[in-house]
């Protein structure tokens, strides 16, 4: 389907063009509608919500991202927020209520239908990031005495059937599963054949406590486009669809690159500046200290500094080649650790082939930059060693950041501490401590000047 063009619905918005964003709202569909109202301010998400019909108020609230649709329930009072939330899925609304206080969310509650309210509260006891919280709870499932003419009949005769129904999940008389079949096996197949003739045996299926991460790795290696959730004597409890994984590989991705950028987990944490300050602080309060720790570890060669003070002008240009190999490193360990692209019983080799990708690289860069030292206006009594101590330096800085960079991520993974915090100061301040002592204790040695 060919992509439609965006109409701006925020600038007649904020021109108090009432007619005009009518008008708009009736081109729009609910997708694009909630695309601009994520990004709006709140009194301009109250004006549109209020100018829409109730059914397509509720509508658009459904496509609104989960921390969006928080904050406009907070603003909102418990009634409307029942109706708003009348037509949604259960695992939606736990979402969304997930992330309100635990008074507003009693009230809100109460208001719902008491059938969808227990379905809530069930969804919310369990962990946010685990496949029970992120799981529906509505699926179709037939019993494995059933013939495929009356699972055919079961299929056509659920009231509400789930908008996410790819598969019939088949479970014996105890609830326990024991196939699964796909609905166009089921449309296919013999009306007077067993149910067990036609599902598939060999079940892919995740506990309700695995972590949401582990569930989006069974439905990309398995190609599924839904998981099914069970419980300890492996009972059906639950089914996770296809659009809650493709949601929580974003959000795994988002995660990892705001850690490694050390700017928080969530993207939502940016909008507001208090947020956004407390999330950056601290990463950048351990880089602050890690500044200080490579000054002291360099306050020792200030008679090096001295005697060739022409040392000082590719400092920049050494600590920033290795900080750049070192987070290249341990970015792909991180992501490799992520998607399982790093196996336990490789690391050895892995960690032997960055340090070889650091001396090569370091070798060819260190070498230009030698042979371009005498044209930036340096003057020393011995250019060759110079330009030894140049391109020993890079290999020496650029080796040390692709084995600190590789190590430092392995190590947090083994010590179950989540690697991509490792990438942001630990990298940067290692890298720029171990690189530039090496470059100075070369100088020290190759130029004979002391420490």
């Amino acid at each position: 389907m060919a992509r439609r063009k965006q109409i701006d619905l925020m600038r007649p918005l904020r021109r108090k063009e009432t007619r005009r964003v009518a008008r708009i709202l009736q081109r729009l569909d609910e997708v694009q509608i909630a695309a601009q109202l994520d990004n709006a301010p709140p009194e301009d998400q109250d004006r549109v919500l209020q100018m829409l019909s109730v059914e397509r108020r509720a509508a658009v609230f459904a496509e609104l991202r989960e921390e969006t649709a928080a904050e406009i329930v907070r603003r909102l009072a418990p009634e409307e927020v029942a109706i708003l939330l009348d037509d949604l899925d259960s695992d939606d609304v736990a979402d969304i209520l997930g992330r309100v206080e635990e008074s507003l969310l009693r009230q809100i509650l109460t208001r719902l239908d008491p059938e969808d309210a227990d379905e809530v509260e069930q969804l919310l006891g369990y962990d946010e990031n685990s496949a029970g919280g992120i799981m529906s709870l509505d699926f179709i499932r037939v019993y494995d005495s059933a013939t495929v003419a009356e699972a055919t009949r079961v299929v056509q005769e659920v009231e509400d059937p789930p908008d996410q129904a790819f598969y019939v999940y088949v479970i014996d008389e105890d609830d326990r599963l024991v196939g699964v079949v796909s609905l166009r096996k089921l449309l296919t197949g013999r009306r007077d054949d067993s149910i067990r003739e036609v599902m598939e045996p060999e079940l892919v299926y995740v506990d309700r406590e695995s972590d949401q991460e582990d569930v989006a790795d069974v439905a990309m290696r398995y190609d599924l486009v839904a998981v099914p959730v069970v419980d300890e004597q492996r009972r059906l409890v639950g089914v996770v669809t296809i659009d809650d994984i493709v949601d929580v590989i974003r959000e795994e991705a988002t995660e990892d690159i705001l850690k490694m950028a050390g700017a928080g987990e969530e993207l939502f944490e940016t909008r507001s500046f208090w947020s956004s300050f407390r999330a950056r602080m601290p990463w950048l309060l351990a880089a602050a200290i890690g500044g200080v720790l490579v000054a002291v570890a360099l306050s020792g060669f200030e008679s090096a500094l001295e005697a060739v003070p022409v040392l000082a002008l590719f400092m920049p240009v050494v600590a920033g080649m290795g900080g750049n190999v070192g987070t290249q490193s341990s970015t792909i360990v991180v992501r490799g650790l992520a998607v399982g692209y790093v196996e336990s019983g490789a690391l050895g080799r892995l960690v032997f082939r960055e340090m070889g990708l650091g001396l090569t690289l370091g070798a060819l860069y260190g070498l230009l930059i030698a042979l371009a030292a005498p044209f930036v206006g340096t003057s020393v009594a011995d250019p060759v060693a110079l330009g030894i101590v140049l391109m020993a330096g890079m290999m020496g800085s650029m080796t040390i950041a692709a084995t600190v960079g590789t190590s430092i991520p392995l190590l947090m993974n083994r010590l179950k501490i989540d690697p991509a915090v490792s990438t942001g100061p630990f990298v940067t301040t290692a890298v720029d401590i171990l690189g530039l002592m090496f470059y100075f204790w070369l100088a020290t040695v190759l130029l004979d000047v002391p420490m």
